[in-house]
C-alpha cells in the first residue's frame, strides 16, 4: 500500500490515533471485493451503502476523507483510489468524516456512556464505603470482645489472689486463748475440817 502522506489539514495526521480522537472521524477497514459505496456525482458524500459498506456501518451522508492514506478531494478521485485497492487483493482503511445527525447521536451515546460509568463508579464507591464500615465496625467488636475477655479474665485472677491472701492471713493469725479454768478452791483453813467432821458426827445424835 502506498505510505501515507503528510497533510497541511490539522484534521490529517499521520498518527492515526490522534484523528481517531477527533469528533466525527472514524476509519473503516475494507477488504479485497465489493466495497458497497456510492457517493454523489462530483462530491465524496456517500448516497447509498451496501455490501462491505452496510456491514462497518458506514451510513449515508459520511463524507469520504482519505483511502488507504490518500486524501479525497472529489468523486473521480475517490472512483480511483477505491479501485487500485479493490485491484491489490489486500486490506485497506478508509476513514469517514461523519455527518452531524451521526456526530450528535454519538455524543449523546457517549454523554450517556460517560454518565453510566459515573453511576458506576458512584455505587462501586458506595458499595466499597459500606464494606469498609462493616469491617471496621466487626473488627471493633472482636477488639470490644478480646478487650472484655482480658478484662473478666484479671478480674478472676485478681479474685483468686485476693482469696488466696485472705487465706493465708487468716491462717498466720495468732489462735485465741482459751477460757481460763476455774479457780481452785481455796485450801480448808487448818483445823476447820476436822470441826467440820465432828460437826457432822454430832448431828445424828442431835436427832
Amino acid at each position: 500500500p502506498a505510505a501515507e502522506p503528510s497533510f497541511p489539514h490539522p484534521f490529517f495526521s499521520k498518527a492515526s490515533a490522534m484523528v481517531e480522537q477527533l469528533p466525527g472521524f472514524t476509519k473503516k477497514e475494507f477488504a479485497m471485493g465489493a466495497h458497497g459505496l456510492q457517493w454523489k456525482a462530483g462530491s465524496t458524500e456517500i448516497e447509498r451503502v451496501s455490501c462491505q459498506a452496510r456491514l462497518l456501518g458506514v451510513k449515508p451522508g459520511w463524507t469520504i476523507s482519505t483511502i488507504n492514506g490518500v486524501q479525497i478531494m472529489d468523486s473521480q478521485n475517490a472512483w480511483w483510489e477505491l479501485l487500485k485497492c479493490k485491484k491489490s487483493g489486500q486490506k485497506y482503511e478508509v476513514w469517514f468524516m461523519k455527518d452531524e445527525a451521526s456526530i450528535r447521536e454519538d455524543q449523546m451515546k457517549a454523554e450517556a456512556e460517560k454518565e453510566k460509568k459515573r453511576k458506576a463508579l458512584e455505587e462501586r464507591k458506595r458499595r466499597e464505603e459500606m464494606e469498609r464500615k462493616i469491617q471496621q465496625d466487626a473488627e471493633k467488636k472482636r477488639a470490644d470482645e478480646l478487650a472484655s475477655k482480658k478484662a473478666e479474665y484479671w478480674d478472676k485472677q485478681n479474685a483468686g489472689v485476693a482469696g488466696t491472701e485472705a487465706a493465708a492471713s487468716s491462717s498466720a493469725a495468732p489462735a485465741a486463748p482459751a477460757e481460763a479454768p476455774a479457780e481452785a478452791a481455796p485450801p480448808a483453813e487448818e483445823g476447820g475440817g476436822e470441826e467440820q467432821a465432828a460437826d457432822g458426827e454430832k448431828e445424828p445424835d442431835a436427832a
